[in-house]
């Protein structure tokens, strides 16, 4: 089983039939021979209450369920996934695995990631289906999907981690990612998930679901990241025009001062008057520009303290989902 790491004179004549009759026989017995495999492996099985609750809720085929429950899915133990899965990187998230026939499940328990392990489950059951296809079915789905993986509304969501994979590998992975992630397909692919999923778009949805907190999490920090880049350009120009002003409102308060202390500097006690308030309202624009400058620097730092916090967060859900993180070492 393949690993996949969740990518013709009447006697003639009667004889010539009887002859194709029997090959075609053979042909039958062979495409069946994994759906005869799948039968016997499907009745030593028995779903856990929650894997069956799972393998319900994302509403498969009768011929998807044939294989499904071949696969025997399980749900594990970051210790028994780390095993099963030959998992063992802080840096790659797995969420689940097809390999040597048998599906295992990463047992995420998180409230916010609501429809992880649906999403995963219906995953990996598209691995099991792709092994299964005849290398005819591959060859016409594979221009399908390099089709859909080529197309600019697509592209960027698919293209992310496809890399890690091997090149042998990605059409694959693709055909179990677009079955799962992505809607409104060519009608000859539609055709083919609604071989395996009664609602594809169902299965679309509960990965929605549970990349909605780190999508939100990613637009949240760019926006935060915008706004504090605006904000330190603002302090800055803010800043700069407060010392200047500032220095040039101190050499008038000085020639003022000095003038004062000179005998008929000033023409009139008016004259005194009017420049000593002009320098008292420049003094309290100053102040104004100066507290300016501080509500915008408290803005900035708390807008710093929430794209920290949000990191944090990330960071924690990251570790949630990864079988080798520990969510203690999160500060």
């Amino acid at each position: 089983m393949k690993d996949i790491t969740t990518k013709l004179s009447p006697k003639k004549i009667i004889l010539g039939i009887a002859i194709i009759l029997a090959g075609a026989a053979g042909v039958v017995v062979y495409q069946n021979r994994i759906t005869i495999s799948d039968w016997f492996s499907a009745l030593s099985y028995s779903p856990t209450p929650e894997v069956s609750s799972l393998m319900d809720s994302i509403g498969l085929t009768g011929s998807a369920q044939s294989i499904l429950r071949a696969t025997h899915p399980s749900l594990n133990t970051s210790e028994e996934f780390n095993n099963y899965c030959d998992s063992h990187s802080q840096e790659i998230s797995i969420l689940g695995c097809y390999t040597k026939g048998r599906i295992y499940i990463y047992d995420i328990d998180e409230a916010e990631l609501s429809g992880i392990k649906e999403s995963t489950l219906a995953h990996e059951l598209l691995h099991a289906v792709w092994e299964r296809l005849s290398e005819s079915e591959k060859t016409r789905l594979s221009a399908l999907i390099t089709e859909v993986y080529n197309d600019e509304q697509y592209n960027s969501l698919l293209a992310e981690d496809l890399e890690t994979y091997p090149e042998s590998e990605r059409i694959d992975e693709l055909h179990s990612r677009i079955g799962t992630e992505i809607v409104e397909l060519p009608e000859e692919l539609e055709k083919h998930y609604a071989k395996y999923f009664n609602d594809q778009d169902e299965i679309v949805l509960y990965y929605n679901d549970y990349i909605a907190p780190f999508r939100e999490l990613s637009e949240k920090l760019e926006d935060l990241s915008n706004r504090i880049t605006t904000l330190d350009q603002e302090i800055e120009a803010k800043t700069a025009n407060y010392y200047a002003d500032a220095e040039a409102l101190s050499t008038q308060i000085d020639e003022f001062n000095n003038c004062a202390n000179t005998s008929n500097c000033f023409s009139s006690n008016a004259e005194f008057a009017a420049r000593r308030n002009e320098l008292v309202n420049r003094k309290a624009e100053l102040d104004n520009a100066f507290n300016e400058v501080n509500q915008l620097i408290t803005e900035r730092n708390n807008l710093a303290t929430e794209y920290n916090d949000s990191i944090l967060r990330g960071q924690t859900l990251e570790s949630v989902i990864n079988s080798n993180a520990k969510v203690e070492e999160i500060k």
